[in-house]
């Protein structure tokens, strides 16, 4: 019974593999089932409620009438700065249930900075998908002034497609092995094959559930998006302040007091040039001549001084 046993195990895992190629072959290929249809002649589409895909089918003249969908995961970030944090995360559970989501998470807590309490909260919500646009912007609308309050924000996408694929053709392998050995346990009479193919049934039953279970994971990741929000008091965007201190306001006054300082000296040239100038070019134009008289002057009489000395001289 044990050879018999050994034989039937060889068989159900040859059977296996053969399965498991001819499904790996339609994938590769890019190729759908075929679905039954009254008419041949004319196109036919599917689409999977569950997957929420377009299976493509041969129109009856070798060619493909359409492609499966894409599965795609969005995931999105949004850090926002609002008044009160704690009211707008509220606001947040209140928008996401009432557009069909549910909360994940959510947490309030304070922080310390400069002997300032600063309220701050996160929260992760799912929301579905056709709709994370849209509550984003709502999100971003909460904040006062949201060009400035919007500090991050980030959307990524994964494409879930070709797992998805591999896990229904794996699904459908597993089975059709089920189903085999099922039927070869209601033929069997030897205890010990009993007891072989149970474990080999039990086995492949906790592979099914395992398969369903991401299938079905993969499925609300897809209709439901995650969204992660951080929300901050805009208080905490405030310059710091260091004992009454704040360095970048002193650099803002010192800046200030020298535009001012050049202000007053660009008007007091102004002033100088207009006010002033047609005053004191007549008075420099004659203080001028005064000057050079005088020096003349000076020159003349140290001219005739010398004059008497030398005749002075001369006569004794």
């Amino acid at each position: 019974m044990k050879k018999t046993t050994l034989i039937i195990m060889s068989l159900l895992i040859f059977l296996s593999l053969l399965l498991g190629a001819c499904a790996g072959s339609q994938v590769s290929n890019g190729l759908a089932p075929e679905a039954p249809s009254e008419d041949k002649g004319e196109d036919s589409w599917s689409y999977d409620e569950t997957t929420g895909s377009e299976e493509s089918y041969s129109d009856g003249t070798g060619g493909i009438t359409g492609a499966i969908d894409r599965m795609m995961i969005y995931n999105a970030n949004l850090e926002i700065a609002v008044i009160d944090p704690d009211e707008v995360m509220q606001t947040i559970i209140a928008m996401a249930e009432a557009e069909g989501g549910f909360v994940v998470s959510s947490n309030s807590y304070k922080t310390y900075s400069n002997d300032r309490t600063l309220p701050r909260a996160e929260i992760t919500v799912r929301v579905p998908a056709e709709k994370l646009e849209a509550i984003m912007e709502d999100i971003k609308a909460l904040t006062p002034n949201p060009a400035e309050d919007v500090i991050s924000e980030n959307v990524s996408g994964s494409d879930v497609t070709s797992e998805y694929t591999d896990l229904e053709s794996r699904l459908r392998n597993l089975e059709a092995a089920e189903a085999a050995l099922v039927a070869l346990m209601e033929d069997a009479r030897d205890p010990e094959d009993v007891l072989a193919i149970f474990d080999e049934l039990t086995y492949y039953r906790g592979e099914i559930e395992v398969v369903k279970g991401r299938m079905k994971y993969l499925e609300e990741s897809a209709d439901l998006s995650a969204l992660t929000i951080n929300i901050v008091a805009k208080e905490s965007l405030q310059p710091i302040e260091i004992g009454g201190w704040q360095p970048q306001g002193t650099a803002k006054r010192a800046v200030e007091s020298l535009i001012e300082a050049v202000q007053f000296l660009g008007d007091a040239a102004i002033w100088f040039g207009i006010y002033c100038l047609p005053f004191l070019i007549p008075l420099g134009i004659g203080a001028y001549f005064l000057i050079r008289l005088i020096r003349k002057r000076r020159t003349a009489k140290k001219a005739g001084k010398v004059e008497v000395i030398e005749g002075s001289e001369k006569e004794s």
